[in-house]
This record gives structure tokens, sequence and C-alpha cells, in this order.
């Protein structure tokens, strides 16, 4: 069976999502170049770079348009507006340098990629596939044609990529204030 632009294969979606992740993650999570500018920079940065998150909104408007399923659209658009609207907070938090400020940009990094894993997972079961079980009264969430394809294929794995740099610079600089101890 051909498929169009408008039903995109749910596995081309997961593919443009996990393959940058996968060969992104180690490459920037094992450089030791990487590291030094992580290093050099202010925790906050990597946290607060994710208020574009708020733009998420567009599912949701999406949704009320009915041009994408709400069982997709409201759990994701509403976990990315609360990721983008919390990073400020998490952002601020992480620059004080204390042990709870890094405690609570980890948390916010957590439910960051909870909400993707979410939104991942409910893509998948919505769209027509192998996977389909939630048929919804929109049949696709509209990821295989520009300009919803760079969502999957350039926001998520870039946004994921973040938390997990994003992760690394707080777990190193809790290793260098119990080093200092």
């Amino acid at each position: 069976m051909a498929l169009s632009a408008r039903t995109p294969h749910p596995y081309r979606c997961c593919l443009a999502i996990f393959l940058p992740v996968i060969i992104g993650a180690p490459l920037l999570l094992l450089s030791k170049r990487v590291g030094q500018v992580l290093d050099a920079m202010p925790a906050s940065w990597l946290v607060a770079l994710q208020l574009f998150r708020v733009f998420g909104s567009w599912a949701l408007a999406a949704s009320l348009r009915g041009a994408l399923p709400g069982v997709f659209a409201l759990p994701a658009g509403i976990g990315d507006v609360l990721t983008g609207l919390f990073a400020v907070p998490a952002a601020i938090a992480a620059a004080t340098g204390t042990a709870q400020g890094r405690r609570a940009a980890i948390a916010w990094n957590i439910f960051g990629l909870a909400d993707f894993a979410v939104a991942i997972t409910l893509g998948l079961i919505t769209s027509p596939g192998r996977f389909q079980l939630i048929v919804a009264d929109v049949s696709s969430i509209g990821a295989g044609a520009y300009p919803g394809v760079l969502t999957p294929a350039f926001v998520v794995p870039s946004s994921i990529l973040l938390h997990a740099l994003s992760l690394r610079q707080l777990r190193r600089r809790s290793k260098a204030e119990a080093a200092r101890r």
C-alpha cells in the first residue's frame, strides 16, 4: 500500500525522532569538549532555552479546529505548554547553584522527557498503522507533510537532546560540588 503525504508511516516518524537521538546522544554526552562547554556555561541556560516548548500550544489549537485528534493533542499540547512555562522557574532554580535548585531542574527535565514519551506513544497509537489502538475522529496527527513533519523530525529530537545535555550538566555540577566537600 502506497503512503501519501497525508498519512505518514508511523515508523518513519519514530525513525525521524529516535535516529538523531540514538546517534547524537552518545556523541554529545561522551564528548570531552561538550563537557567543557557545559562546565563553562550556566546550568540555567539549557533549561531556559526550552521556553520555546510553549509553542506546543499549536496542538491544542489544531485540536480545537478538528485538525488533530484530541486524545493526542490535549496531553501532548498541555505537556509541552507546561514544560515551556516551567522552564523559567526551573532555570531560576538551577541558577541558584544549590542542591535544591538542581533537584528542581532535574525534576523539570524528567517531566519534559515524560511529556515526549506520552506524546510519541499517543501519536503512534492514534495514527493509522500496525500500532493504532485508538481510532480517533481525525485520521492522522498530520506529521508526515510539511510543515508538520518538522516537529517529529527536528523539534522533538532537538529537545530530547537538550534535556539530556541539561541532565548531564546538572549531574556534573552535583558531582563537582560533592568532590569539593
